[in-house]
């Protein structure tokens, strides 16, 4: 693998001193606010139910969650994140952490873990910390979806955003987790690259 580093929170916070990094779409991901709108156990049958959004960057996906009615933990290696998210989290009840999503822990689980440009920001080493937060977080029946982005991209061009597949998802996961869906995103957020959509279930 060559063109890429495991970068530090410092490393972030500068990315984002400079206004709105690339990645950043400036609203949630439009195939999330879609499914949101049409899938009963994302925006309808949410109440009480608790979500983890690991590397929430500006907190645009976790703030759609937090409206279709999740109570949401939003988590940044960047903590200059959090005076920019503190508006629209406030009234929410949605909570932002400063702290390295893949070591976060947490008194009680979640039912949905959702990935948006997060395990795509990983060092492909460093993966297996991603199945681990899920194995230590995620509830039993409850789900890791995940933007799959930048499918097919070849991880010998670096990153990040460093090349993911659904399986590659699936392998840190482990047996714990069963896949559901893996469909192309019909709404996309990141032209430039493939998208698709990845629900795995955890098993009870």
């Amino acid at each position: 693998m060559s063109g890429g580093k495991r970068l530090t929170g410092r490393d972030w916070s500068v990315r984002y001193a400079f206004g709105r990094p690339p990645w950043d779409l400036g609203g949630p991901h439009p195939e999330l606010l879609a499914r949101l709108g049409e899938d009963p156990s994302l925006g309808g049958e949410t109440a009480g139910k608790r979500a983890l959004v690991p590397g929430c960057g500006l907190g645009h996906d976790a703030e759609a969650l937090a409206r279709a009615g999740w109570a949401v933990t939003a988590v940044d290696f960047a903590a200059e994140l959090e005076p920019l998210v503190r508006g629209r989290f406030g009234p929410l009840g949605c909570r932002f952490v400063a702290e390295d999503a893949l070591t976060f822990n947490d008194e009680e689980p979640y039912e949905l873990l959702f990935d948006h440009t997060f395990f795509c920001a990983i060092h492909p080493e460093d993966r297996p910390a991603f199945g681990e937060l899920a194995q230590r977080l995620v509830a039993p029946g409850g789900r890791v979806c995940s933007i799959v982005f930048p499918a097919g991209k070849d991880l010998t061009l670096g990153g990040p955003p460093w090349g993911i597949a659904t399986a590659d998802l699936a392998k840190v996961l482990g047996s714990d987790f069963r896949q559901i869906e893996d469909e192309p995103v019909l709404f996309c957020g990141h032209p430039s690259w493939g998208e698709r959509w990845a629900t795995f279930a955890r098993l009870s």
